[in-house]
């Protein structure tokens, strides 16, 4: 039984996160505006994203739900800020959905008093957790693709509803091709149960499915998710290749072959990174240290919200960069005061989170613990290292921080 007060603090957190939308504005990163100019392309043509004459002129497929979602908000509104609004609705909805999972997580081995007490530690340092505010102003993935997964973990722990939750990562996937994380953790936290597992695999390839077919009756290509991985693989490891000479082919070539479909081109850089691989064993386990340092080492991408006159800067991101935060201490803006707080809290988190996993056992680990270390693999095997990448994973942190804080307070 949830507390009446748990419900109430979160439904603060929402309507602070819808209050930040009209008062910060709408956060124009690189990838929001991308996302947002392929919309208003797509709705010129009165078709979704992509557009079917046009699969060869795009350099590559982006993530097909999140443009989409903006396509949808144009046409019903004219506007972004209904979709905004919707995805601060996701935030508060998020917060929940980990205090709901971490709640029946627990129950099935605490004492219900011990449950609540964990449950509200886990919903309060999300509550608390400075990187969540703000975060709905843009059109970035992160938002709706985090809410989706927290929901179908929600429904396969919480309720049973293993198919509904297959189908819910398949949705996820379409937002933002990561879905395989979640699915294989499950899988994993379910002790490998078959039948569970069964049913989240059908659901998930149903809707798949259902997405690809709908896709190729409108374009002839079976779409169900982005196609810019293995692009983006190829390029990173081209760029970071400390022996260039041995591999001249820039990837970045293939994008403006217009001869080429993106689903052409997705192959292209797929043989294209195997042959790089073939050649380049050494030096691809070499740039896995940076690849992991790349993701962990930073959490200041969502204070480019809280940023002055954020419309008119060229590169948002350059004032609350590593470097920059390290060249200008200790005179730092309100924002990268801010930015640092919110750093030392990441750390905090990371830190306990750590603990927690080498300090003692609690069942409720493996779930959490199965998210990361999947997630952690995969961006080290077939991606490469970006600071908003860890951000799935940080409900999960959280989950381990809180077993953590509560275990040294309380010594059960």
């Amino acid at each position: 039984m949830q507390d009446r007060r748990d419900q109430i603090v979160i439904l603060l957190f929402t309507l602070v996160q819808i209050a930040l939308i009209f008062v910060l504005g709408y956060t124009p990163y690189p990838d929001s505006e991308g996302y947002l100019a392929l919309a208003r392309e797509s709705l010129a043509q009165h078709q979704l994203y992509p557009i079917a004459s046009q699969l060869h002129d795009y350099a590559f497929l982006w993530n097909l739900g999140s443009i989409n979602l903006v396509v949808a908000s144009l046409w019903l509104t004219g506007s972004i800020m209904p979709l905004l609004v919707v995805y601060a609705l996701m935030k508060g909805a998020t917060a929940w959905l980990l205090y709901d999972t971490s709640l029946h997580l627990l129950q099935k081995h605490s004492s219900a008093t011990t449950s609540h007490r964990i449950a509200r530690l886990v919903l309060l340092l999300y509550i608390l957790y400075p990187a969540n505010y703000g975060e709905a102003t843009s059109l970035l993935s992160e938002v709706p693709f985090i809410f989706l997964s927290m929901l179908a973990v929600w429904m396969f722990v919480t309720k049973g509803w293993h198919v509904a939750a297959g189908v819910i990562l398949a949705i996820a996937n379409w937002i933002r091709p990561f879905s395989i994380v979640f699915l294989a953790a499950l899988i994993v936290a379910s002790l490998f149960h078959l039948r569970k597992s069964l049913k989240l695999v059908a659901g998930y390839i149903v809707m798949i499915c259902i997405i690809g077919s709908l896709s190729y009756l409108r374009t002839g290509e079976f779409l169900y998710q982005a196609k810019t991985g293995w692009m983006a693989l190829m390029q990173y490891s081209w760029d970071n290749d400390s022996q260039k000479g041995t591999f001249t082919l820039n990837p970045s070539t293939i994008c403006n072959d217009t001869k080429l479909s993106v689903t052409q081109k997705d192959r292209m850089w797929r043989s294209m990174f195997f042959s790089w691989l073939s050649e380049n064993k050494a030096e691809y386990l070499s740039q896995m240290p940076h690849k992991l340092a790349a993701t962990f080492v930073s959490d200041n991408v969502n204070f480019c919200a809280f940023l002055p006159h954020k419309q008119q800067r060229e590169y948002m991101y350059d004032e609350l960069s590593m470097p920059t935060l390290k060249a200008q201490f200790p005179r730092w803006s309100a924002v990268q005061w801010l930015t640092i707080v919110n750093l030392l809290y990441y750390y905090l988190l990371l830190l306990t989170a750590l603990l927690s996993l080498l300090c003692y056992r609690h069942s409720t680990h493996l779930l959490p613990l199965a998210v990361i270390l999947l997630g952690t693999v995969m961006l080290l095997l077939v991606g490469h290292g970006e600071a908003r990448f860890h951000q799935p994973f940080m409900p999960f942190v959280i989950m381990l921080s809180a077993l953590f804080i509560n275990r040294i307070r309380r010594h059960d």
